[in-house]
This record gives C-alpha cells, structure tokens and sequence, in this order.
C-alpha cells in the first residue's frame, strides 16, 4: 500500500516543475446519480496541443488502478461494487515537461443482503414471480425503501451464444447497453411481483433498491432465459405439476390440491423449513407467521414456488 501511494505521488509530481505551465484554468465537474459518476474536464489549457490527460480510478479494496477511457474530456463510470475509490487525473505538458493531478473521492454504499429469487410458473413459462430481498439492519415497515424491476428484452441478446450471454457482467451490461425505449417491456414497483412476458427468449432485468430518505440505492441485473430453449432451439414444453397450490399468492393459507395424506415441507428463500407436517385433503395450511416473501412447497410428489401476502 505504501509502495502504491508512493508511486502515485510520483506520477503526479515531476521534479522539474517549469514556470510557464499555469495550470489554473483547468477544473473538474462531477455529477453522480447513485453508483453512475460522470466527470468533465476543461480549461483552457486543454487547448494547447501539447497538453495530454489521462483518468484513472484507484479501487481502495483491491488497491488497484484501472485507466479509464474519456472521449473529450468526459468519462463516465459505474460502479457495482460497495467501497471507497478515488478518480485521478494526470495532465501534463509534453512540450514544457511539467504535469498536474487532481483527485476526487468516492464512496460507493450498496445495501447489505439484497438479492432477486424468482420462478416461472408451471402453468406458464412466460409468468414469472419475482421477490427482492429485504435489506439488513432495515425495518420491514420502513418508508423509505422502494423496489423497481425493469425487463428489457433486445434483438441482440438472442443472437449471443450461450456463453457469451452467461458470461456478460454487470459493468458491461451497464456501460454498453443504452436501455433504448424500444426494447423496454414494463416493470414493478413492489418488492414482490409477478411478471408475465409476451414472447420466450431472453431478457433482461434491472432490479434496484432505492432509499428516499438516504438518497442511496443498490441495484443488480439478472439475465432470463424464458421459455428456455433446447439444443434443438424449440421451446420446451411446461408440462402442468400435481398437486396445485391454491390459492397463489395466499394471503393467511393455502391448500394442496390432492387426495389422501402426505408429508409437506414450506421452504423460504435460504433453503430453511418453516413450516412442515402431515396433510390431509381439505386440509388449509396457515401462513399467518410467515414473512411476506417466496417460498417453495414441497411434497413426495412436487415442488412447487408459492407468495405469500399479508
């Protein structure tokens, strides 16, 4: 770390600093909108011919230094990951020799614990139900939290192989991809949410966590696959699953469409039994203490997603 530091004062100092370089008018503007940071630099010194710049982002965590491309001036980036960074800019004067820096400090905060579980129906590929997960350290009740889910489905994506698609990251999703109006399919404003897509293939969801109040959010892509396809690039038959769960969401019960007796088992997200025990038909299974949320029904015969409402 030292060492680090070391050589970045080195890079932003030369030690023969030329009077005639009047680096005054230079300035540096950022604007941020959560985890998306532009900067713009400009002065008129920018103008000589000799004069050259170049942007770089040190990651406080891994302490590391990545050159970041600007197109006159201007660079934008977007960070996925919480922390602390640091923007660095060297300018310097090819012709005097001389140089200068500028440094601005960033702190990313990205909300402990947030993560999207969903499943597509049995019934129907295309429907999806959707949970987003509560943030730690935060009340249930709390006002301040707002969810958004935003599917966007383009051309392009379902003309990718299978590996690049698996393969994109969160920053080339982010960087690359303009979210274009055109390929815009709807959203959801509630933590949980069904979602029902009019065409198979694949898509692509921006899930965000916002807080009003901190005016900080966390936000993540995940990629579908609807209706996923074969090898044979037909899409594949649901078939229906026995018994149902009636009804779904449930709001205070469910019961399991089936006759005779069985053993069930009610799984949350994180893989835990919440609830189990005998069933008999007819029987109405209570969610009253459970947490609103996705589960999993589980019996000797299916496995089947559940939301439970309050």
């Amino acid at each position: 770390m030292k060492k680090l530091l070391i050589m970045l004062m080195v890079l932003f100092t030369t030690l023969n600093v030329n009077a005639k370089c009047d680096w005054s008018s230079l300035k540096l503007k950022q604007w941020n909108e959560r985890n998306y940071y532009k900067w713009q630099l400009s002065g008129q010194v920018l103008d000589d011919t000799c004069v050259d710049y170049m942007f770089m982002v040190y990651d406080d965590q891994t302490k590391k230094i990545d050159t970041v491309n600007s197109f006159r001036g201007i660079v934008e980036v977007q960070f996925n990951k919480k922390g602390r960074y640091r923007l660095y800019v060297k300018v310097w004067n090819r012709c005097e020799k001389c140089d200068t820096g500028m440094v601005r400090p960033i702190e990313i905060i990205q909300f402990p614990g947030a993560g999207v579980g969903y499943h597509s129906m049995s019934q129907n590929c295309k429907q999806y139900m959707f949970e987003m997960s509560y943030i730690k350290g935060v009340p249930l009740k709390d006002t301040c939290m707002e969810y958004y889910m935003v599917f966007y489905k383009g051309p392009w994506m379902d003309t990718m192989s299978q590996k690049e698609w698996d393969n994109l990251t969160d920053y080339q999703i982010g960087m690359e991809y303009e979210f274009p109006d055109a390929d815009f399919l709807g959203y959801t404003q509630t933590r949980l949410a069904d979602f029902t897509f009019k065409d198979s293939g694949r898509v692509l969801m921006y899930a965000q966590w916002w807080n009003k109040c901190l005016r900080q959010d966390t936000f993540m892509f995940r990629r579908l696959d609807v209706c996923k396809r074969t090898n044979s690039s037909e899409v594949k038959e649901v078939v229906k699953l026995e018994p149902m769960i009636v009804p779904n969401p449930a709001d205070g019960g469910f019961i399991i469409s089936m006759s005779g007796v069985t053993q069930y088992e009610v799984v949350d997200m994180n893989g835990r039994v919440v609830l189990k025990g005998e069933y008999r038909e007819g029987d109405i299974i209570s969610t009253e203490n459970l947490k609103e949320g996705l589960y999993y029904v589980k019996t000797n015969r299916s496995l089947q997603p559940i939301v439970i409402k309050h």
